[in-house]
């Protein structure tokens, strides 16, 4: 059966994940901006892997277009144990998805020196306003301390639910 890990990442974490996973299950690792859609359906399997941005995980709409991932990946800034953020993630991203497509969630991190000037703008500027909040949930406790820094969480560990889904279902 021939698999792919596809993916789309913003300053690496989203790519990191997936070179880790696709050497756990020793298959192709493909950035989907180099992918064409004719060479996406020569997989059976596609695992999807991109970063989040305003909830959306970016790329997905896009694959969901071609073929129907085996399972999905998100990376983002937010702790994996904040479940209601990741929740939420896999809710507004299960539009057009197979029901029973697996979503998992890395706890990825930031390198804001790398993004563009809209992007720091927006950051800076949702930064501010949770800073001005008197009483902050623990989402906005964690964005007022690291939005407009730098930080990486990531830990190869995380794809272990992944990786085991995969190696048990890819046959």
């Amino acid at each position: 059966m021939k698999t792919a890990v596809i993916y789309e990442s913003g300053t690496g974490f989203t790519k990191q994940y997936a070179q880790w996973i696709s050497e756990e299950l020793h298959c192709d690792c493909v950035n989907r901006k180099k992918i064409s859609k004719k060479e996406m359906l020569n997989y059976d399997k596609i695992i999807y892997g991109g970063w989040i941005f305003g909830g959306q995980i970016m790329g997905l709409k896009e694959i969901k277009e071609v073929i129907s991932p085996f399972a999905v990946f998100a990376v983002g800034c937010s702790p994996s144990n904040f479940e209601e953020v990741v929740n939420q993630i896999k809710i507004m991203n299960s539009v057009g998805l197979e029901n029973q497509t697996p979503f998992f969630y890395f706890e990825g991190g930031l390198h804001f020196k790398q993004l563009g000037f809209f992007k720091k703008f927006i950051l800076k500027a949702i930064k501010k306003v949770v800073n001005q909040k008197i009483e902050k949930t623990r989402q906005e406790e964690f964005m007022a301390k690291n939005l407009a820094t730098d930080f990486d969480n990531s830990d190869r560990t995380q794809i272990k639910d992944l990786v085991d889904f995969c190696k048990n279902n890819l046959e």
